[in-house]
């Protein structure tokens, strides 16, 4: 199955169990980067109301297709994924919908979260957000969220910024009365957000916009949030955070939730997302762990995030004034722009070791450049390029080589593998 956008196949795979995804109240947040983030902030601060059941929808997973749907971080049992999915796959094929294995996904998140009755569902976009499976939500059950906003897909949401900011903003349907937005986007993308809400008589709250203050989250309701509640690394999760507290403010105004700035700090602080500027140790023989940062990092956006992070935090200067070099271990999948992505990161002295993820459960549609195809592009930046086509491999190649610190990017697909190697899931 390939990807296919569009709204028709998943609505009438929904109708015919019900219409479940309408009978939730939904945070759905959309952008190219930062939207798990979001999800995963809103998810962790929600739940600490009592008895408050939780449910969230990420893509991609890391380790097994099961953590894209939890509740109150709970991933959904394996038996009840299987007992929806069959029972979903059997009324695909008796109307014969075609449905594509990730709107198959999404109706599983939504028949779980009914079953489970749960008081609210973070939903995060997989693709663009106009056409996007989960934009099956009625307007007046949910409110949004917008991070920020770059060039990624364009083959599917357009090829200037302006074109991808209206698919994302597409989310922003009749009825939904609030959307908080990245306020550091650029100023046209916030442009084509606010004429969209202006359409549908949405209220739009631009967060973060003044960044004199980046080490604290302004609130109205709850003073002042320091960056230090938060455990994720990188400079734009304060950007990210205050797209989620921007979206619960609202909420706590309505009446819709009630939390106190205690829970908003036990929310934050117990955050976990892996795959996201993470350090681990690897063990690359029994005598030995490689220390590694991981980063998903795949589009040129998120590929400056993770460039400004190695600058300050990584990349030290040697006593002759140059900065020491990096070893990354890179994986891309097919059709992404390699340039913009290594442009940032990647300097001649650097050394880049190539290599591939495998196959990912549940997403047959996609696959990993070739190594060698990918060092092509790799050259036109670093002379010090080699190919491991298997990433254990590439990994103890890095710790051979001994050339500075390791850094693991260009997919959450390699991170998922790297995940599942550090925990020996299969």
């Amino acid at each position: 199955m390939a990807i296919e956008l569009g709204l028709s196949r998943v609505q009438n795979l929904l109708r015919s169990l019900g219409n479940p995804q309408n009978k939730l109240r939904v945070l759905h947040v959309a952008g190219t980067n930062g939207k798990g983030s979001v999800c995963t902030y809103l998810q962790s601060i929600l739940q600490t109301q009592k008895t408050a059941l939780v449910g969230k929808f990420t893509s991609p997973h890391l380790i097994h297709i099961t953590e894209s749907i939890s509740v109150n971080d709970q991933a959904i049992p394996l038996p009840v994924f299987h007992s929806i999915r069959n029972r979903l796959e059997s009324i695909n094929q008796e109307l014969q919908l075609k449905c594509t294995e990730f709107e198959l996904l999404t109706c599983t998140a939504f028949e779980y979260f009914w079953q489970k009755k749960c008081q609210w569902c973070v939903l995060e976009v997989g693709l663009g957000g106009r056409l996007d499976a989960t934009n099956c939500v009625q307007g007046h059950r949910k409110i949004c969220g917008i991070t920020k906003i770059g060039k990624d897909h364009e083959s599917f949401l357009g090829d200037t910024i302006e074109k991808i900011a209206y698919e994302k903003a597409g989310i922003i349907v009749e009825g939904v009365p609030f959307v908080a937005v990245d306020g550091t986007n650029d100023p046209q993308v916030l442009k084509v957000i606010e004429t969209k809400a202006h359409m549908t008589a949405t209220h739009v709250s631009v967060v973060n916009s003044n960044e004199t203050a980046p080490d604290v989250i302004r609130t109205e309701t709850w003073g002042e949030i320091p960056r230090s509640c938060i455990p994720l690394n990188g400079a734009y999760q304060t950007a990210n955070a205050s797209v989620a507290l921007a979206m619960l403010e609202y909420l706590h105004q309505k009446g819709l939730v009630t939390l106190d700035r205690q829970q908003i700090v036990d929310g934050l602080h117990n955050v976990q997302w892996p795959g996201r500027l993470q350090t681990l140790q690897y063990s690359v023989c029994p005598e030995h762990n490689l220390q590694i940062l991981l980063d998903g990092a795949h589009n040129g956006a998120a590929a400056l995030e993770l460039s400004a992070y190695l600058q300050t935090q990584v990349r030290t200067v040697n006593d002759r004034g140059k900065t020491n070099p990096i070893t990354f271990v890179l994986a891309v999948t097919n059709g992404k722009d390699v340039t913009s992505l290594l442009t940032p990161l990647v300097t001649p002295d650097d050394t880049v070791i190539v290599t591939q993820f495998e196959a990912v459960d549940k997403m047959p549609w996609i696959a990993s450049m070739q190594p060698e195809e990918l060092a092509t592009t790799v050259e036109k930046h670093t002379h010090n390029v080699l190919v491991e086509p298997k990433l254990d491999d590439a990994l103890k190649r890095a710790h051979m080589l001994n050339r500075g610190p390791v850094v693991v990017c260009g997919s959450l697909y390699l991170c998922g593998q790297l995940l599942r190697n550090v925990s020996g899931t299969p």
